[in-house]
């Protein structure tokens, strides 16, 4: 009957020594400085991947009203452009806020000459 006990004890003793390092790797990642790098990392690398999603879309469409400008310039007929700025307007709008910016920048830098 007194081996029992003994044995009990030796056999939680293995329990928790082949316990030990499943414990301490636990730990480690359940570390809070652990889990904010792999969530930082994590969002980085998606608004990684969505920036160059719509960079691509945007390119494309781009592209696209580029393709449909020199329709236009061939064939005469503004439809194809209109078609291709109504359907996606991005690039315009970008184009539109690259030339407000360039002016409003021009002006700034020509009003600090005369003065």
């Amino acid at each position: 009957m007194s081996e029992i006990p003994e044995r009990i004890e030796r056999e939680m003793f293995e329990i928790r020594s082949r316990m030990a390092p499943d414990v301490q790797d636990l730990r480690q990642h359940v570390n809070p400085k652990v889990v904010s790098k792999q969530v930082s990392t994590k969002i980085r690398d998606r608004i990684r991947g969505t920036v160059t999603r719509a960079g691509r879309s945007l390119l494309d469409s781009a592209r696209r009203q580029a393709n449909a400008f020199g329709e236009v310039r061939r064939k005469g007929d503004p439809s194809a452009l209109t078609d291709a700025v109504k359907s996606d307007p991005r690039p315009l709008i970008l184009l539109a806020i690259a030339l407000a910016a360039t002016l409003m920048a021009a002006r700034k830098i020509s009003n600090g000459r005369e003065g």
